[in-house]
């Protein structure tokens, strides 16, 4: 939603300076990709880290893509983080494309150590 709202305010002309995604799933195709990577001059980080299965949806397969500059986290905040190598059009396969097939939700619930499902359940009440 983040990548999507942002498009929409610089299309509208606004300046956008940052934008910092995490475990942002792939948002649309090639094109929506180039367009964004190339329009919005922000400072891009989509933020991923262990074995999120949320970066991985919708498939590749199907067309979809992610926007540039992945920052992966292998697993804690202190164990570091890669800075990948990734365009519109390509994923890095050292970054989180090398886990195809993650299946640890909690990993989605969880970024910078930080364990959102308390605060995500508390915001139902």
């Amino acid at each position: 939603m983040a990548t999507h709202a942002v498009a929409y305010l610089v299309k509208a002309g606004h300046n956008v300076i940052e934008l910092y995604n995490f475990g942002s799933p792939r948002v649309g195709n090639v094109k929506f990709s180039q367009w964004f990577d190339n329009v919005v001059k922000a400072n891009k980080v989509r933020v991923t880290h262990g074995k999120d299965p949320v970066p991985h949806l919708p498939n590749h397969d199907w067309g979809y893509n992610h926007i540039a500059h992945e920052y992966y986290y292998k697993g804690n905040k202190n164990d570091g983080f890669i800075t990948c190598s990734d365009s519109s059009s390509k994923e890095d396969s050292n970054c989180s494309d090398k886990n195809l097939a993650d299946v640890d939700v909690h990993a989605h619930l969880s970024y910078y150590d930080i364990d959102f499902t308390a605060i995500i359940l508390g915001c139902q009440a």
